[in-house]
């Protein structure tokens, strides 16, 4: 049987494809505790470095089910509600977990992205996209709103580009996309996964230790008034300088080589 997620390790960067292009790789119960478990499995591998999440097909991702998410004429008001909620809350709980993970993650966007599925390439911490990739939160246009999608692309635009995309319910292209800064860049279609692993390589390069601690420190202090901010990084920026990886990393630069990270 075809898995729903399949794993490549490509030298620490692990490669999350989603592999049901066939029906636009949605983000059924199925595919999120799947792919949930892939993302886990890759956080606490030691020898992955950088995840990247891609997708097979002409849609990177069409969000929820919209089938499972219909009402079973076997369910009552109350248990419709239940189950559609426990969805949403496993989604919610997959999105945040990319968030707080120890290990970048990169989006390597091959298609059109839509309401949950470009609330996927908006909790990755980058995202490369085609350039004929295209995005859109459609939600308005079916008597609904994105408004868990919002949560992590309102927090990736401005508010009035987070709010053009939900209220007009349109498709966008890479390149306003770009603009919007919901992705670091489009490429050409044929470069697009050398490009994504030249980028994953980079990063994987660079000291775990650091990454993991300024990723956290990254994503915390960006939520908080801004003196609470700097106190607070400025102790993250105290551990950092004064860790072991510092101190060899600071002598490699003194000493003009490169120092490899393990």
């Amino acid at each position: 049987m075809m898995p729903m997620v399949k794993t490549d390790n490509r030298s620490g960067v692990v490669w999350l494809t989603l592999s049901q292009g066939q029906r636009r790789n949605p983000l059924s119960s199925e595919m999120l505790t799947a792919l949930s478990d892939c993302l886990n499995d890759a956080y606490a591998d030691e020898a992955a470095r950088v995840i990247v999440i891609a997708a097979e097909g002409p849609v990177f991702s069409a969000g929820h089910d919209l089938s499972e998410m219909a009402r079973r004429e076997s369910e009552n008001q109350d248990e419709w509600r239940a189950r559609v909620l426990a969805i949403l809350e496993l989604c919610a709980e997959m999105m945040q977990g990319i968030v707080h993970a120890p290990k970048p993650v990169i989006a390597c966007v091959q298609g059109t992205a839509t309401a949950a599925g470009c609330q996927l390439v908006s909790a990755c911490d980058l995202a490369i996209a085609s350039t004929d990739a295209k995005f859109c939160t459609p939600g308005v246009n079916m008597g609904a709103f994105c408004t868990t999608p919002l949560v992590g692309i309102g927090r990736n635009l401005s508010r009035k580009h987070a709010l053009e995309m939900a209220l007009t319910g349109e498709m966008f292209d890479a390149a306003t996309a770009e603009s919007f800064g919901l992705i670091n860049r489009s490429v050409p279609s044929d470069s697009l996964i050398e490009e994504t692993q030249l980028l994953a390589d980079r990063i994987a390069s660079r000291s775990s230790q650091a990454i993991a601690g300024g990723k956290s420190a990254f994503y915390q202090q960006i939520e908080m008034p801004l003196p609470d901010a700097f106190a607070f990084a400025n102790e993250v920026m105290l551990d950092g300088m004064t860790s072991s990886d510092s101190r060899v990393g600071v002598k490699a630069f003194m000493e003009k080589r490169e120092h490899k990270w393990n």
